[in-house]
């Protein structure tokens, strides 16, 4: 079946809201076996939240756009997280509200050329030089525990997404809960870099996933894989392909963990580029989960430091395991953030990284982190931004900065890191605001670093 959205009583204008059009006609399809609906070139439909049926398939047409409500009564109650799952997902710790939500939406798309826009203006209450602090409705909770997703599908197996953009989320643009064997294929996701929260893709306890061909700017991470502690049923992240994606952020471009309570596993990062960025690649056991088996390969990174409202300061690669609160500092709920987290076996091979700040191995305490190799990367340091130096060791409320000038590699309290044919080159003016090649501190490590002076470099 396939139904065009101006025949069904649509307007487009971008001023009168076609919430009701799309929903009845999504639930059309859905009643007829399943189907493509599409939103016609060259208008603008205006919605509040709208649900996705199994086997439906919303195409945006080059030159449509799906435009979210900035107004939070129009994010209806029985569309809510909690509403659509039956009770099954009562989220306490991230929002309820989403602008296109799925719950068991089996086999469902979203693709086109078209534009699906968050309207995060709308959601700003008081514009900043760094970070805009945004909006929460009245007698509601803080903003974060309110602001929509753009996207949230839930236990929504062999979904496609593809080709759209995602222009200004006011939240976390796509948010996936337990859905396996899961596509997303050449899309954008262009951010407000001052919008707080605004991650790009979060994958969370989703197995067989592919994440290829994205072009991503975003203000938080650009891809974060979690498994968080409310959705434990749906198992551990993993078997997870990220390959030719271009990033940007002013967090990390591509994170494991931070909400890692289950594992996450098997994940291989690719091919990609990141540019002007807080944080390259980052693995960030938190939380009692185990990260394991990772490997980022042949791709290029370019890191600096932005305002310590962001996670991050400048580093391309980033490995840590921590407790996210000690006792005395947890706070209301989240009794998992007293948790250690783990790593083992993760590889970093054929990069090329210029980094305002050193690579970083950083556990807690010993017997958390293990087994991290760095094969054959090109490290060049230099400093590119206004912001003192610092080692950013977040999430950690006990001890989230580490105030001095950065090393080459910071090795700490970490076991079988290898540094094997790493060249490592720094700018010449900016040579004397850094410390070692490497610094390891009760850590066993086996180093082959190649460090080429700034003279030496200046010269050839």
């Amino acid at each position: 079946m396939q139904i065009r959205l101006l025949d069904q009583g649509a307007v487009g204008d971008g001023a009168s809201f076609d919430t009701q059009a799309i929903q009845d006609s999504i639930d059309l399809i859905s009643a007829n076996g399943g189907g493509r609906l599409i939103f016609d070139s060259g208008f603008t439909f205006k919605s509040g939240s709208l649900v996705i049926k199994a086997g439906v398939e919303l195409h945006l047409e080059a030159n449509s756009v799906l435009l979210a409500s900035g107004d939070y009564e129009d994010y209806l109650v029985e569309h809510s997280i909690p509403a659509i799952t039956h009770g099954f997902i009562e989220e306490t710790v991230l929002p309820i509200r989403a602008f296109i939500s799925g719950y068991k939406a089996h086999e469902a798309r979203i693709s086109g050329a078209g534009t699906i826009s968050g309207n995060a203006d709308d959601f700003i209450l008081k514009v900043g030089e760094h970070i805009h602090e945004m909006r929460a409705p009245k007698g509601g909770k803080s903003q974060y525990l309110e602001r929509p997703f753009t996207i949230f599908l839930i236990d929504s197996q062999n979904v496609s997404l593809s080709d759209f953009t995602i222009r200004d989320p006011a939240f976390w643009a796509l948010r996936l809960t337990g859905c396996n064997d899961l596509r997303i294929i050449g899309v954008k996701i262009l951010t407000d870099l001052k919008v707080p929260n605004a991650d790009g893709i979060d994958i969370d306890r989703c197995q067989r996933v592919t994440i290829s061909g994205c072009e991503l700017v975003t203000a938080d991470d650009c891809i974060s894989l979690k498994s968080c502690s409310e959705t434990a049923i749906f198992g551990d992240v993993a078997d997870v392909k990220i390959s030719d994606c271009d990033m940007t952020t002013r967090s990390g471009a591509i994170t494991l963990g931070t909400e890692s309570v289950g594992n996450i596993r098997g994940v291989l990062v690719e091919n990609c580029r990141v540019w002007q960025s807080h944080r390259g690649f980052a693995v960030r056991a938190r939380e009692g989960g185990v990260i394991e088996g990772i490997v980022f390969r042949d791709s290029s990174l370019q890191t600096q430091t932005f305002s310590p409202s962001w996670w991050g300061h400048g580093e391309a690669l980033h490995v840590t395991a921590f407790a996210w609160n000690e006792p005395g500092f947890l706070f209301g709920g989240n009794p998992e953030r007293l948790l250690c987290g783990y790593v083992k076996d993760i590889i970093f091979e054929n990069l090329e990284v210029t980094t305002e700040a050193g690579t970083l191995v950083w556990a807690q305490k010993r017997g958390l982190i293990s087994g991290v190799k760095f094969r054959n990367i090109t490290q060049r340091m230099e400093i590119n931004s206004q912001w003192t130096a610092r080692i950013d060791l977040r999430p950690n409320d006990v001890t989230p900065f580490v105030e001095r000038s950065h090393n080459g590699f910071e090795i700490v309290n970490s076991d079988e890191v290898v540094l094997e044919s790493v060249l490592l080159t720094w700018r010449l003016k900016d040579r004397a605001n850094y410390g070692q090649v490497v610094h390891s501190e009760n850590s066993s490590l086996q180093a082959e670093v190649t460090e080429i002076s700034p003279r030496e470099e200046q010269i050839s």
